[in-house]
């Protein structure tokens, strides 16, 4: 018994280090995304009195992963805006993580009634993210 529990509470603190890490990466990678964005658009004038509807450029996270990874001078000027994105999807994905290691902790300790029930989370957070 005393084994199941050190094994829990090693896996509680891998589980915290790995959100508290998915947090400041994320955010570290917002703030950068937010800074070279800003670099390129920050004296453009914004008019709110009209709406103007765009296309994003990246409407899905491998768009988003490819147009922050490229080094193309001519996307240089939207790369901030997808490195940006690429944080909050860093930071949308990091309670997901956690998700999945805490079926690894249920299993561990062989409570398969949490590890059902914590699989059928994962699956509904993995396709409300991959449905449209």
């Amino acid at each position: 018994m005393t084994n199941i529990g050190m094994t829990g509470t090693k896996l509680q603190r891998i589980i915290g280090l790995t959100l508290r890490s998915g947090v400041i990466a994320a955010s570290a990678t917002g703030i950068l995304g937010g800074v070279l964005f800003l670099a390129t658009h920050g004296g453009q004038l914004v008019s709110f009195h009209v709406f103007e509807g765009t296309q994003s450029p990246y409407s899905s996270p491998a768009k988003i992963v490819q147009a922050a990874l490229k080094s193309h001078s001519g996307d240089r000027p939207l790369r901030g805006l997808a490195i940006a994105q690429l944080g909050i999807m860093m930071l949308l994905l990091t309670p997901i993580i956690r998700v999945a290691f805490s079926i690894v902790g249920f299993a561990i300790e062989r409570d398969r009634i949490y590890v059902v029930i914590t699989s059928i989370v994962l699956a509904t957070l993995i396709a409300s993210l991959l449905l449209r």
